[in-house]
């Protein structure tokens, strides 16, 4: 797993190398009608790679709808013609974005597949179809390089919809790389008294990267996790919180690291540890404990904010006995790994994918 996070910079630069073509592909296939919108629907990674694209594409002005596939199932009679629909799923066969694909065909609307490789089922359905062309370098890790090159892609697409300056991906590669090492020095040593839970919040940009990371605890490890909106998190999660919870804040825009500040301060009269994610433009100084990121523009965030998330989990994974690059507890589980596959993707039960 390390070493699929270590590659993202450079999973990053062969985005950039097909820029142009990739934005050549959301002006024919992703650029809505007047009055349209474009509709961005998956499952778990995808989906939360969809929000976190979404403060980029409305800083360039594109009606973006992030969706998730059953919602878009449950809706897509009310497509109108002129929307777009972008679907992702990295292996093409996740049943659900498939059916939502299916539904989107049949109600005549363009769309487009993001998937990785040939592009499955979902890649038979589709107009039109971008593979991230990431080879896997290990069977049955979590996603870190797909998610944030799907992060990546979608913004691209969005800025060849909107006819937009291409998004400085080489910029961001570096911030991912400077993230890197800044976390590898870093968030091993601040796995120390464990946790019974971990709470990320955010708003904005990152509030898709919250839900990312929500999605890493749990894959990696068995220590519950929740993701919030920093203000809801308020009037909801914070009454029922044990106050040996960790409350993670991703605040990579200045105006919301003020609120963070603010937030972090109050938790610390409880007291409950937290774990800023910030910036130098954005700094949390009241958390008990600081990741800071390079500065990047607030739409661009989500590509460099999801790597510390990535170590945290790995390492708590290793601090409660998981190994994050197997996650054979997921599999040795074969009941609740059975039922997982019938809840999700029944076409591949029995297969290990």
């Amino acid at each position: 797993m390390l070493a699929d996070i270590a590659r993202q910079p450079d999973v990053l630069i062969g985005l950039s190398a097909r820029a142009k073509a990739i934005a050549a592909l959301g002006r024919e296939h992703v650029r809505p009608r007047s009055g349209g919108r474009v509709l961005v629907s998956g499952c778990g990674d995808g989906l939360f790679a969809a929000e976190a694209a979404a403060g980029f594409a409305a800083s360039i002005g594109l009606d973006w709808r992030p969706i998730g596939a059953l919602d878009l199932i449950l809706s897509a009679e009310r497509l109108r013609p002129s929307d777009r629909v972008i679907c992702i799923s990295m292996s093409g066969n996740v049943d659900r974005t498939v059916e939502a694909a299916r539904a989107v065909h049949a109600a005549g609307i363009p769309l487009l597949a993001l998937v990785n490789g040939g592009g499955g089922r979902l890649g038979e359905i589709a107009a039109d179809k971008l593979s991230l062309d990431l080879p896997d370098i290990a069977p049955f890790l979590c996603g870190t390089a797909s998610y944030t090159a799907t992060v990546a892609a979608l913004m691209l697409l969005a800025a060849g919809a909107r006819e937009a300056a291409i998004p400085d991906l080489p910029s961001a590669a570096e911030a991912q790389r400077r993230a890197i090492l800044t976390c590898r020095d870093s968030i091993e040593a601040m796995v120390g008294t464990l946790p019974t839970g971990v709470r990320l919040v955010s708003a904005g940009a990152d509030s898709g990267t919250a839900r990312y990371g929500t999605a890493k605890f749990v894959e990696l490890t068995r220590t519950p996790a929740w993701s919030a909106d920093l203000e809801e998190f308020a009037h909801s999660q914070y009454w029922s919180m044990p106050t040996t919870d960790l409350v993670v804040v991703i605040a990579a825009e200045p105006r919301l690291g003020a609120y963070a500040e603010a937030s972090c301060t109050a938790l610390a009269k409880l007291p409950v540890v937290t774990l800023a994610i910030d910036t130098a433009a954005s700094p949390v100084r009241s958390a008990a404990s600081r990741i800071t990121l390079p500065d990047l523009a607030p739409g661009l965030s989500p590509i460099v904010t999801a790597i510390p998330l990535q170590f945290l989990a790995y390492h708590l994974a290793l601090a409660t006995g998981f190994d994050p690059n197997r996650r054979l507890h997921l599999k040795d589980d074969s009941r609740r790994f059975a039922v997982s596959r019938e809840l999700t993707r029944r076409s591949l039960l029995g297969t290990g994918q």
